[in-house]
């Protein structure tokens, strides 16, 4: 754990606003919000990408026609 010292000027500014009684909810507020906006998020295209380790055969798979689709077949 770290201790952060800040004078009250500060502290009275980030009560304010984060809309909160205390400067502890308030810092943990404000900094939850300050990461979440700076969060890195993969590209679109990283995101559909496939792994580098899948095998050939998966990527195969991807675009094989399954025969059977659409198919029904009764007994």
């Amino acid at each position: 754990m770290t201790t952060i010292t800040l004078d009250d000027a500060l502290i009275d500014k980030a009560i304010a606003i984060s809309h909160t009684q205390n400067a502890q909810e308030a810092l943990t507020k404000i900094i939850a919000f300050y990461l979440q906006q700076h969060k890195q998020q993969p590209a679109f295209f990283e995101q559909l990408r496939l792994a580098d380790d899948s095998a050939d055969d998966e990527l195969a798979l991807l675009f094989e026609r399954n025969k059977d689709t659409g198919r029904n077949i009764e007994l």
